[in-house]
């Protein structure tokens, strides 16, 4: 914030009516420095008001848009239905009262902004002149001389204790949101848990017993699998040379000398016993 932004939002009565069109006496400050605003909207502030912000900005004065009249909210407690939408509207926290109870004014802390009559869904809320030269009419939160900038100063205290007020109740709210969900969350994890435990079935000795025979097969498997292999592939082989050894003899027979042949025929004749014994052998 900037010195001629603090120094015009000190000159603003602090009502945070919004009758200038901005969102408070901040935000109507800022657009004055920026000159983007005219100096004449303050309506609670009047001729005196506008004066002062043209003489800060060195414009001319100018009449004043709108002149609010000073005037204090009054509830009609016959017809209160305790909903708090005016508490809830009020940006100074000058409304007693409670959901479904009756609400009262605090009169000397009300700035006169009207911002609680609207919001009232059953029209209970009024305003009433007051003769009063600034409101609000308290003023020990300023140690000011000056009436005017007295109550401005009271009034602005109010306002920041109303928003820190609103702040730290949201922060709570959230926290105590998130503490549920945190909640909820750890007790949906528990329940899941607590289902995938009561679907595990019980412990069965015979279960672990057939698991460590399975495991000693596998590891015996393995070791045997191995020369298994290489009987298989010496087999192989020495077929492979027995085939071989009887084409060679029938060869001999064909076109071998009388040795090759009568060595031939000795083979031949063997090799056909032995052939017939395996029959034998496999026909028992």
């Amino acid at each position: 914030m900037t010195a001629t932004v603090q120094r015009l939002n000190r000159l603003l009565p602090q009502t945070q009516c919004r009758e200038c069109g901005y969102d408070g006496c901040l935000p109507y400050a800022q657009a004055l420095a920026e000159g983007s605003a005219p100096v004449n909207l303050c309506a609670p502030g009047g001729e005196a008001v506008m004066a002062d912000i043209a003489g800060l900005l060195g414009k001319a004065c100018i009449a004043p848009a709108k002149i609010q009249h000073h005037a204090l909210a009054w509830i009609d407690e016959t017809a209160c239905i305790g909903c708090t939408a005016c508490i809830r509207a009020c940006p100074v926290d000058a409304i007693m009262g409670a959901r479904k109870l009756m609400h009262t004014v605090i009169a000397d802390e009300c700035t006169g902004c009207g911002l609680c009559v609207a919001p009232c869904p059953v029209d209970c809320i009024h305003m009433q002149p007051v003769k009063a030269d600034y409101l609000p009419q308290a003023r020990h939160l300023s140690d000011n001389g000056a009436a005017r900038f007295a109550a401005a100063e009271h009034a602005k205290t109010r306002y920041e204790r109303h928003q820190a007020r609103k702040q730290r109740e949201a922060a709570e709210r959230n926290a105590m949101l998130a503490g549920r969900e945190a909640a909820a969350k750890a007790r949906i994890q528990a329940q899941a848990q607590a289902a995938s435990t009561a679907a595990k079935p019980a412990f069965n000795p015979a279960d672990l017993i057939a698991k460590a025979m399975a495991k000693a097969q596998a590891q015996q498997t393995q070791l045997i699998t191995p020369q298994n292999r290489d009987d298989f592939k010496a087999r192989q082989i020495e077929e492979a040379k027995q085939r071989a050894a009887y084409r060679r003899a029938q060869r001999d027979m064909k076109y071998g000398s009388a040795a090759e042949k009568a060595e031939a025929l000795e083979f031949l004749r063997r090799h056909k016993a032995e052939q017939e014994a395996k029959e034998a052998a496999a026909a028992k």
